[in-house]
């Protein structure tokens, strides 16, 4: 356990201090603009949640301004459950709503406040888990490439998501887990940390595959045979098989409550259709020729683009260039961009993969990747990608409160 205080410290210290200067900042957004110009604090919550009532500005600032995309649909899930007769949040995987739903069986304050320290617990694991997959995964004895990869993933624009009451803190955390575990050999933890994953967010079922990979990598190392690798894979990778069972109960277990299939919800409730990677490139790229102006001040157009260059770059290192790694981030660019968004309320304009730069923000050996570099460049280099990361959370965590930004 002694090798786990430096990692919790600067996890839990980076979470709290990401949330307080997220609380106060959004907070003052949204007295001086939002409550000035009328906007309701239920702006992206449907009506059917029956969400507590925010009567006070300062419960409005300090808690409404979290209520903005999906979040409203964790919150919907945690109060509700899973209902026939509101299918549209039920595509969401149920770890969240369960964990905002245990905090608040245990505290006092409602939802909103035990969706706030979920999340804050959730940003702190992430983080800590980051710090230790660093050291275990790159063996990184100083933990060095570990304290700059928290500064850096704290301080990306989009970071502020790691505090809001949805599934990015957790699945981040559970997926470095997978690979911490990996390189530990500890299979029936990979095993566990993938299962929670897939029932955080359904892409958690690559897991198994990315956990097997590593394994395979193991037991070839291990054994010189292929009957012996075959078996060794078999003998200790039987854990990883949660992963997809996982994922499965959870598809029975919404079969039992009559709700329909994933694509159906997607589909009717938030006109969403899924299409293979390459087609979805082709939609996205169509859709910034076809929109320039919007495209150039579209976060999720612009992490498109900026995404599969920093891959390439991750490439050129060889400490980088593993195939799990490479794996996992691939497969999580093309899960993201085969996911396209029609026009809300019809089908007849396609549009783009929305919230993909948000899905980015878990693909974490990008993250692990910049912060190698930045560590060894020179202090003005470092202050320049700060101060424009920082800038880049002020604008976007400040559009959020307003409810805008990106979804």
């Amino acid at each position: 356990m002694q090798a786990w205080l430096p990692a919790v410290r600067w996890g839990i210290g980076a979470a709290l201090v990401s949330r307080l200067a997220l609380l106060v900042w959004m907070a003052v957004v949204w007295l001086l603009v939002g409550e000035q110009l009328g906007i309701p604090v239920g702006l992206h919550t449907d009506p059917v949640a029956n969400l507590p009532a925010l009567e006070q500005p300062v419960q409005r600032a300090i808690l409404g301004v979290w209520r903005r995309w999906d979040a409203s649909h964790y919150l919907n899930l945690a109060q509700n459950g899973y209902r026939a007769e509101d299918p549209g949040p039920t595509v969401f995987g149920a770890l969240t709503p369960l964990g905002i739903r245990v905090f608040d069986a245990a505290l006092p304050g409602g939802i909103d406040l035990a969706a706030m320290v979920y999340a804050t617990a959730a940003c702190a694991f992430a983080l800590t888990m980051l710090y230790r997959m660093c050291e275990a995964y790159y063996e990184d004895e100083d933990a060095d490439l570990g304290r700059w990869s928290v500064r850096v993933l704290a301080a990306l624009p989009l970071a502020f998501f790691f505090s809001a009451p949805m599934s990015e803190a957790a699945y981040l955390g559970l997926a470095l887990g997978v690979f911490y575990a990996g390189a530990k050999g500890r299979w029936l933890l990979a095993g566990v940390f993938g299962a929670l994953a897939a029932l955080a967010r359904s892409q958690g079922v690559m897991l198994a595959g990315v956990a097997g990979l590593m394994l395979w990598q193991e037991s070839c190392a291990r054994f010189p045979a292929w009957p012996e690798r075959l078996l060794d894979l078999a003998r200790r990778g039987w854990p990883l098989l949660l992963i997809p069972a996982v994922w499965w109960g959870f598809l029975v277990f919404r079969d039992g409550l009559g709700l329909p299939p994933l694509e159906e919800v997607y589909r009717t409730r938030s006109y969403i259709f899924f299409t293979n990677p390459l087609d979805g490139l082709l939609l996205n790229l169509r859709y910034i020729v076809k929109n320039p102006a919007e495209a150039l001040f579209n976060v999720d157009l612009w992490a498109l683009v900026v995404s599969p260059v920093l891959f390439l770059f991750m490439l050129r290192g060889h400490r980088h260039r593993r195939a799990p790694l490479i794996a996992y981030t691939l497969f999580s660019m093309l899960l993201a961009v085969s996911k396209i968004n029609w026009a809300w309320g019809g089908y007849d304009e396609v549009l783009y993969s929305q919230s993909f730069a948000r899905y980015m923000l878990t693909v974490f050996p990008l993250t692990i990747w910049l912060a190698d570099v930045l560590r060894r460049r020179s202090r003005r280099v470092r202050a320049v990608w700060f101060t424009l990361s920082g800038a880049g959370l002020v604008i976007f965590s400040a559009l959020l409160a307003l409810g805008g930004g990106a979804p």
